[in-house]
């Protein structure tokens, strides 16, 4: 007789081949992905179905190429190519292309790729917020010292936008996977941006969309920003701010809601070795005919990463303790 969690297993493995079969069908022969099925690219789509396909070398091979060549000249990537200016599109883009590289020795090679990985990681020191202008930030310096410029700060969703959780949250990723730059000004910036998550966390645990405080009104956490900021914070495990996080998260394990807040939630508890076995059970009974989890295919490529790190802990391609 045939165990419950070998059932359990073989139903993970089915959802997650439904997914990949899906993603592999809607990748575009440039090597980009449509954010819904026949849609124009998405750079988030594309991210994400990228790294969920990533040990397929010519599914790899050819997203790098697109990524590097569709690359913005001040090292960034817009929602889809053309676009106009550079946004949080690339936290994700970034993150897409270390990762792939770091898989596969021929895309770490490629000259693109190399030129595409220099300009993306100086276009992430350069795109953050910054409070005070420069003047303001030299009179701080002299009246106050060294000390009043270590302030929290992120990144904000497009260059004329306060710093919110969500793309900080995706900047940090880019810069923590495969590993964090070596240069000391990226460990820098890295604590700023974890300060600033640590010290908007919200009153009850978790976090909102930006402020955790409004008009002397807390402000409640969401399931999905606290997943993402959750992920980015693998290094600051022992904080408060984010056990008191991981258990409003794991508060929320009976509630099926959307297959996105699911699957990313199913990720950032098994990022830190808690049992996501709710939320996979939810979201495998969300699968349509198709292999796809909504219209949107970021939602069935974080799904199929979910499904992966389910199945096997060193898939996990967003653990920083493997």
């Amino acid at each position: 007789m045939v165990s419950d969690s070998k059932l359990k297993a073989q139903d993970s493995s089915r959802a997650l081949t439904k997914a990949l079969d899906f993603l592999r069908l809607n990748q575009d022969a440039s090597g980009w992905f449509p954010y819904k099925v026949a849609g124009q690219p998405s750079m988030e789509a594309t991210a994400w179905s990228a790294l969920a396909l990533r040990q397929n070398l010519d599914v790899a091979k050819g997203t790098a190429q697109f990524l590097a060549t569709n690359q913005n000249k001040d090292g960034g990537w817009s929602t889809e190519p053309a676009a106009g200016r550079s946004d949080w599109n690339s936290g994700p883009s970034m993150l897409c292309l270390r990762l792939l590289a770091a898989e596969h020795e021929e895309i770490a090679q490629n000259k693109d790729v190399k030129r595409a990985l220099k300009l993306g990681l100086a276009r992430l020191l350069d795109s953050r917020v910054e409070f005070y202008q420069p003047i303001a930030r030299l009179l701080l310096l002299i009246s106050q010292g060294p000390k009043a410029l270590a302030y929290g700060r992120g990144w904000p969703w497009d260059p004329d936008c306060y710093h919110w959780v969500e793309p900080t949250a995706y900047n940090l990723l880019a810069l923590k996977f495969p590993g964090l730059p070596k240069d000391e000004l990226y460990v820098r910036i890295v604590g700023f941006a974890n300060q600033f998550l640590l010290e908007h966390a919200c009153k009850d645990g978790g976090w909102n969309h930006g402020n955790n405080i409004t008009l002397e009104q807390y402000l409640p956490p969401y399931r999905l920003t606290t997943a993402e900021a959750l992920l980015a914070l693998q290094d600051q495990s022992e904080n408060p701010a984010v056990q008191s996080a991981l258990k409003y998260l794991k508060s929320l394990s009976n509630q099926d809601t959307s297959s996105l807040s699911l699957a990313v939630s199913a990720l950032a508890l098994m990022a830190y070795q808690q049992p996501a076995h709710e939320e996979i059970k939810y979201l495998i009974n969300r699968q349509k005919p198709d292999g796809s989890f909504a219209t949107s295919i970021v939602a069935t490529a974080l799904a199929a990463l979910a499904l992966q790190a389910d199945k096997d802990s060193s898939m996990h391609v967003l653990n920083l303790t493997k």
